[in-house]
């Protein structure tokens, strides 16, 4: 779904709002100018070492109806999960599995409004949006990261975070943080604390939301494949593959990674002869997983992994010590 989809489903009031009626000359220009600026510089393929606890996204963007433009403010619309993960024209609905929040709390900073959540392997990702108090600064290039408790208990492993401008007052910020241990199949109560507007800018008074989030419509159609084996590199050290975790929004591989050995990789690659790349690597010792941004059919297609040396290693002891292998997921 498009920006401009969104903006049309959304019903509000516009009484209270005025409307600009512009030449098609004047058209032609504000079409020139989304142009130049609509640009997408999330990360396809972020790669993360040690000592790395957050993968920073920055993104702009800027929203703009055709034909007859209304220039008004638009609190209520914030960003879809769906095109945090797949691009304003991804096809992908995930409604059956998130959960809507639409809460909003207000401080001196401005207003910070909840949008939506969804609950995927190993990982919590939220939308929401961001609109400025007069005389604060903010841009797309800030980017709030959220404390965030799970059943009383803070999360402490890696964030990544994304902020879109969708008019001069209106940003969508999407956190995604990473939860290995997520206890799918139970309702989950989160706290989620905005205390800062980045990294060097913290908030004294911040928004904080509280809601509870069920699991049960997503693992009702996900499946966790265990692996439990070591494959043995040629320089004498070894991978320990843990588990894989298939569920309708993406795939995930947990493994551990021996320090000093290349950084090392899979590829997923089906029976017909599709090949899938990882969209994140984060190779970090006993922390070490890959993310595919897709399901897998696990009851129509048989799929295997496959490992790859990504990029020489400094640290390795040996280049090229990926053996031949080929692992069934199914």
């Amino acid at each position: 779904m498009t920006v401009y989809k969104q903006l049309n489903q959304v019903q509000m009031d516009l009484e209270e709002y005025g409307e600009t009626y512009l030449s098609e000359d004047e058209k032609k220009r504000w079409e020139n100018r989304v142009l130049k600026k609509l640009t997408d510089q999330r990360v396809k393929r972020r790669k993360k070492y040690l000592g790395l606890i957050a993968a920073v996204l920055l993104a702009a963007g800027v929203s703009l109806g055709s034909g007859l433009l209304t220039v008004a403010n638009v609190p209520i619309v914030g960003g879809l999960i769906e095109t945090y993960l797949h691009g304003e024209e991804a096809q992908a609905n995930f409604s059956a599995y998130k959960t809507a929040i639409g809460k909003t709390v207000e401080n001196e900073y401005g207003k910070m409004t909840l949008n939506e959540v969804l609950i995927d392997g190993g990982r919590l990702l939220i939308s929401s949006s961001f609109e400025p108090a007069d005389g604060v600064q903010f841009h797309y290039r800030m980017h709030p990261m959220p404390t965030v408790l799970m059943n009383g208990q803070k999360v402490t492993d890696s964030m990544g975070a994304q902020s879109i401008e969708m008019n001069h007052t209106l940003f969508t910020v999407y956190n995604e943080v990473q939860i290995p241990n997520l206890p799918l199949g139970e309702e989950i109560h989160f706290q989620i604390t905005y205390d800062n507007l980045d990294f060097d800018f913290p908030i004294d008074n911040p928004w904080v939301f509280e809601i509870t989030v069920p699991t049960e419509q997503v693992v009702a159609r996900s499946e966790t494949i265990q692996f439990n084996q070591e494959l043995p590199l040629e320089n004498g050290q070894s991978i320990y593959l843990k588990r894989m975790i298939v569920t309708p929004i993406s795939s995930v591989l947990y493994y551990d990674w021996p320090e000093g050995a290349p950084p090392i990789g899979f590829k997923i690659v089906s029976q017909s002869g599709e090949e899938i790349l990882p969209n994140f690597m984060a190779i970090d010792g006993e922390d070490s997983y890959n993310r595919y941004e897709t399901t897998l059919d696990l009851k129509q297609e048989k799929y295997y992994l496959v490992p790859i040396e990504d990029w020489p290693s400094p640290q390795a002891e040996h280049s090229g010590s990926v053996q031949e292998q080929v692992i069934p997921i199914n």
